[in-house]
Parts: C-alpha cells; structure tokens; sequence
C-alpha cells in the first residue's frame, strides 16, 4: 500500500511539474498518445502547422522568388519564419494557404532550412527547404569541381599525387581526421582519426611526413605518407591563458625531421601568440622569437621559408606590422629585421618563390627579402577583397605565373575571378570568372601539370569554419588567355 501512494504521489509531481514550468508549453499530445500509434506529437487543436511547401528546392546564389505555404490553421496575423529565425514578407491567402517573399540573400550556399509558422511554440511542425548547389562554371579551357567537404587546410604530396585535408569537426562524414583526396577522381581516400580539431598541415619536401596541427590537443601530431601512420607527436605547452595551437606550420626544406611551428592560444575574439620554435623531432631548438609583448614585436602568424632553409619569413595579419625577417641555425630561430615599409596590407598568406627570390603576398605586394624593399605590387583589376578583405593567391616560378583569386568587383553571390599575371613584370597574362562558388576562398595552391585548388569559408575572420574544396585544372592554368 504504500508503495502504491509513492507510484502515485512521483507521477502526480511528474505531470505537475510538465504543467508549471515557465516558458511555452507543449500543447499538443505527448509521444505515443496520438491515437493512430505512430509515437509522434501531434498538434493542438488550432495550432498552425505547415504540411508543404512550394517549390520546395532551389538553387544557392539564385534570384529572389516567391514561397507557398500549405498547412492548417493560418490566420491574417501569421508569419512564415525562415530557419526559426528569419520572417519573410508573408500574405494571408487564405486558413490554410499562404504566401511568403525569399530574398536572394537567403540562398546563397547550400542549406537545409525549416520553414515555420509563426509563433514560435515548444513543439513546431514545420516544412522543409532545400537549397542545392549551381552549377559550377570557368570558361572552355578552365575546368571547376568542388567536392564538398569542410577542410580546415589542404596540402599537395608533390611525391605521391594526392591533396591532404584536415577535416573539420563539423563536417557529416571524416569529421576529425586527416583525409586524402584524389585530384583525378575528386575520391576521398585513405583517413586517420586525429581525435581533436585538425588544423594547419605541412607535408615535407621528400613526401616522407605531414604534420597536423590539432587544435583542442596543445599538439602538432606527424603521420607517415603515404600510409597516416601516426609518428612523434610535438607537445605545444600553454600559456597562462590557455593551451597553445599551432597558428602555422612549414616544414623545413630538405629536412624532413625539421619543422617550424608558429605557437597561439585562442583568447576570446583575439589570437595571443606564443613565439615561434623550431623542432626537430619532438624536441624544441633552444633559440626562440618570443610572441606578442615582448619589444612589440609580434604576434607572427604566417610563415614562409626560403628554400635554403636558412631564414624564415613571417607577417603578423592582426595588428598588421609588416614583414619580420628570420635566421635559422642548428640552435634555433632568431628576429633579424622587421621590414615596417612592407605596409599593413600584406594579406592573409606568405608565398617565396626560389626562382624569382621574391616574396609575394595575398594583397598584391611583392618583397625582395635581399634588399628588405617592397619592388611592385600587382594591378589587381576584377579581384578584390575575400577571406578577411583580401584575395589569396599563389606564385608558380616555373610558369613565371602569379594566380589570383577572389570575390569579383562586380560583386553578386558566388561571383569570384581568378586572374594571371606574368610573376617578374606583373602584367596582365589573362581572366576569368568563377561563377557559383559557395563561401569565401580562404587558401590557394598549385598541383600537378595544370591545376589550382582553393579552400572556402563560411565566414570570415578567426573561427571561420571550412566550406568546399574547389579543383580547377586545365589550359588556362598553364597558358592564361585574355
């Protein structure tokens, strides 16, 4: 008996605590209780609900156009809420009829959205959209992929062929892992799981390791190619505010043991930099360049090496302070000269190409590190800002091409134009657009005989999160036409 009267006195204060919580209640009938047993919610008794929309798809950067909506109980006074978060535009049509405005703005990348009446309730019964990708076009001699994968970075194998991704943690499938990618065959390939946030790659120059940074784990962890059979791993250190990251990392040339690894930890919106250290191995070169706060110099979060191996180039894209000029010897990494004419519009990348000798930025400028001068800048024309407000480019000395992407003056969604330009005289070679890609190019490189691949973003700025990888190949790489 009385364990009978504590059954019941547990499901009277069960049901009594559903009844006085604060915020919308649920109205509708719980799971298992809509008399047909399917186990689901259903509705209250005049509650809106949407059974259908019309159309139900359309294509990410397209025009603006008009929604219907089909469900029950619409009123004069309900709104059609984009994704739970957005009103359009709504006319009452009629109970169970209306119609909703969707601006261009709100189709411009791939997304699966819900489609809600309003008000918002605790339970909803919402329709679906789809939004799918456009087609991707260059022109005849210049062919575009995007395989869709949200990569952190990406790295080419010159030895074995393949890209490398650092897949990011939100990404639906290889989440958390370096991946290869087949440029012929755009298949993803042989995967290891790095159990952290992947993030800056390097593979060295021999093709024998690539090092990935694993952001949440203070590590940069080395893997075997072609196999990704985890070697050493690098342990960062912290700071007082928190476990370093590695911001960047370069291999060393023709030392494959070596590697250079700029330190960071994520403060809030702002990056705190931790020096920059050479490890050989696991093991740290005793000499350092100190981080941010020590003689202003600093925070250093890009970095190029010259093909000797002995100096090392970097730019400081937050404060924007120009170009430091490193040396490197067996016992480490030492600040030679800071080069402030460089300018604040340096980009988001460092590029040295040995056949020129000069260093390139995103932005345009180009440095010759042997005279500490800016020597040009190239008259970027349909390219204008992307990736925090700067096109990204890459240099081919073979080619004695400099490539050029980025969002397109003449704007519009997933408008972006890649230009050529001849690297030693900065001449135009030739243009083209690049129609319907989805985000922001972030990160350009080369591959192969004739080939480019960009990363993209779904934000800009630090903790933007991976879009798609782009492939491009053909004619126009090699022999650029107006």
């Amino acid at each position: 008996m009385r364990r009978a009267f504590v059954t019941l006195l547990f499901v009277c204060l069960f049901f009594s605590a559903l009844v006085g919580c604060s915020g919308p209640q649920f109205q509708g009938s719980l799971p298992g209780r809509d008399g047909n047993g399917s186990g689901q919610p259903v509705p209250p008794s005049g509650q809106p609900q949407v059974t259908s929309v019309s159309p139900s798809t359309a294509v990410a950067g397209g025009a603006s156009f008009t929604l219907t909506v089909t469900g029950l109980n619409f009123s004069p006074s309900t709104t059609v809420l984009w994704d739970d978060n957005t009103s359009l535009a709504t006319t009452y049509i009629s109970s169970t009829s209306l119609k909703a405005q969707v601006p261009a703005s709100l189709i411009g990348h791939p997304d699966t959205v819900t489609i809600t009446p309003s008000p918002l309730l605790s339970i909803n019964f919402s329709g679906s959209f789809t939004i799918t990708s456009a087609p991707l076009t260059g022109n005849p001699s210049l062919s575009v992929s995007m395989v869709p994968v949200q990569a952190n970075d990406i790295a080419w194998d010159q030895v074995n062929q393949k890209f490398y991704l650092s897949v990011a943690s939100g990404n639906g499938t290889s989440a958390n892992t370096i991946t290869a990618l087949d440029p012929q065959t755009s298949a993803l390939g042989s995967s290891v799981s790095t159990g952290s946030e992947p993030g800056k790659l390097a593979i060295s120059t021999d093709g024998t390791y690539i090092y990935a940074g694993l952001n949440s784990a203070a590590s940069v962890q080395r893997y075997t190619l072609p196999a990704l059979q985890p070697d050493i791993n690098i342990q960062l250190g912290s700071a007082l505010s928190g476990p370093y990251y590695a911001i960047d990392i370069q291999a060393e040339p023709a030392s494959p043991h070596s590697v250079a690894v700029s330190r960071g930890v994520q403060s809030g919106s702002t990056r705190e930099e931790g020096g920059i250290l050479i490890y050989d191995d696991a093991v740290a070169r005793s000499q350092s360049v100190p981080g941010f706060g020590v003689s202003g110099k600093g925070p250093i979060d890009s970095l190029v090496w010259n093909p000797n191996g002995q100096s090392l180039y970097g730019i400081d894209t937050e404060r924007e302070s120009g170009l430091y000029i490193m040396s490197v010897s067996s016992a480490g990494v030492q600040l030679q000269t800071q080069i402030p004419a460089a300018g604040s519009d340096l980009g988001n990348h460092l590029h040295f190409d040995s056949t020129t000798g000069y260093i390139y930025t995103d932005s345009g400028k180009v440095i010759d590190p042997s005279t500490n001068s800016v020597i040009g800048s190239f008259p970027l024309n349909a390219v204008q800002g992307g990736f925090n407000g700067s096109p990204i480019m890459v240099p081919d000395g073979k080619l004695n091409i400099a490539y050029f992407l980025g969002q397109s003056i003449n704007g519009g969604v997933g408008s972006d134009f890649i230009e050529a330009f001849d690297l030693m005289n900065f001449t135009l070679l030739g243009s083209s657009p690049i129609t319907n890609v989805s985000g922001t190019p972030s990160r350009m490189i080369r591959w192969g005989n004739n080939g480019l691949a960009f990363l993209t973003v779904s934000a800009s700025g630090t903790g933007a999160t991976g879009n798609g990888v782009y492939l491009l190949s053909g004619g126009f790489v090699t022999s650029p036409a107006p």
